[in-house]
């Protein structure tokens, strides 16, 4: 069905620039042709508020890490702030799909006075970082002798991996309500449905959830008949006009987060049983669709395997 209409603002996207908003971020997997038309200011605006924080999630990029995820600038990272055990030095894991980066938060020591009374790394980094300072004095005619070095074998680092659930159950609603523009176009935008999911994106605490009505539930496992990801590398949509039910909407990210979210059809004109299943290899951002009626024998004959 056509889009007309800024899924954000509510109003024409002619009225100003507009831009393709990604329905689930490339960041996570998702192929940059996987978008509807959006506002640009309101495009940028929901970046900051829900795109950017969730991309940035330690839990999120870990798992996009994990799985060999290239976002527009590279191979994803995840960065894990920790401590060394017995000493409480912060440090910082940088894990990649090469290997790991570990680092000190404050790798110099100084005094008083400012000069520099020690350094520390790990691996061969404390002994390159004092040649570098070493021969950043000598640069200015000053010179400093080395110390000796000390080492501690195998030290024991304490890590803990956080995730931000709220802020991911709001990118999942956002995911749902974009991907019901993608099928419906304007008529997912200024009925009921759309309303429902845009307060249900917006939602910043439980409460605020309740106070949408939305039905359905996040975080739990998916009913039967509605895709789910086969693997921590996929990504699965469902989306579909179902009979005395409403528009149905489910999201499986990375196999570890799901929204099952249930909104009245009023509005929207399309046949019971229109709606699409779409999943996403997020290593290869590859993208597979098929009509909802046409994939359902195989997601009810997945359930009863699962």
């Amino acid at each position: 069905m056509t889009q007309t209409l800024c899924p954000y603002a509510l109003t024409p996207l002619a009225s100003g620039e507009s831009n393709d908003e990604h329905i689930l971020p490339v960041a996570l997997g998702a192929p940059a042709s996987f978008t509807v038309r959006a506002l640009a200011a309101e495009n940028s605006r929901m970046n900051n508020l829900i795109d950017e924080p969730t991309v940035n999630d330690p839990m999120l990029r870990f798992l996009a890490m994990s799985q060999g995820v290239v976002s527009r600038s590279g191979n994803v990272k995840a960065a894990v702030d920790g401590t060394v055990h017995g000493s409480g030095e912060n440090v910082r894991a940088m894990f990649s799909q090469n290997g790991l980066d570990l680092k000190f938060h404050q790798p110099v020591d100084t005094d008083n006075q400012g000069r520099v009374i020690g350094v520390r790394g790990f691996g061969d980094a404390a002994r390159q970082m004092a040649n570098q300072i070493a021969a950043n004095y000598a640069k200015k005619g000053i010179a400093i002798e080395l110390g000796a070095e000390t080492s501690q074998g195998q030290p024991q680092l304490n890590m803990r991996l956080v995730a931000d659930m709220l802020m991911i159950r709001r990118q999942l609603f956002k995911i749902a309500y974009l991907t019901t523009v993608r099928i419906f176009g304007d008529e997912a935008i200024t009925g009921p449905s759309g309303q429902q999911l845009r307060a249900a994106m917006m939602a910043e605490s439980d409460e605020a959830l309740a106070r949408t009505k939305i039905a359905g539930a996040a975080f739990q496992p998916l009913p039967p008949g509605f895709a789910r990801s086969a693997r921590h590398a996929e990504h699965a949509i469902t989306c579909a006009v179902m009979p005395s039910v409403g528009v149905v909407i489910s999201i499986d990210l990375f196999g570890c987060f799901t929204v099952f979210a249930v909104t009245p059809a009023v509005g929207i004109s399309a046949d019971e049983g229109t709606g699409e299943v779409i999943t996403i290899d997020a290593s290869s951002s590859k993208l597979t669709s098929h009509p909802y009626l046409e994939a359902l024998p195989g997601l009810v004959a997945a359930s009863f395997r699962g």
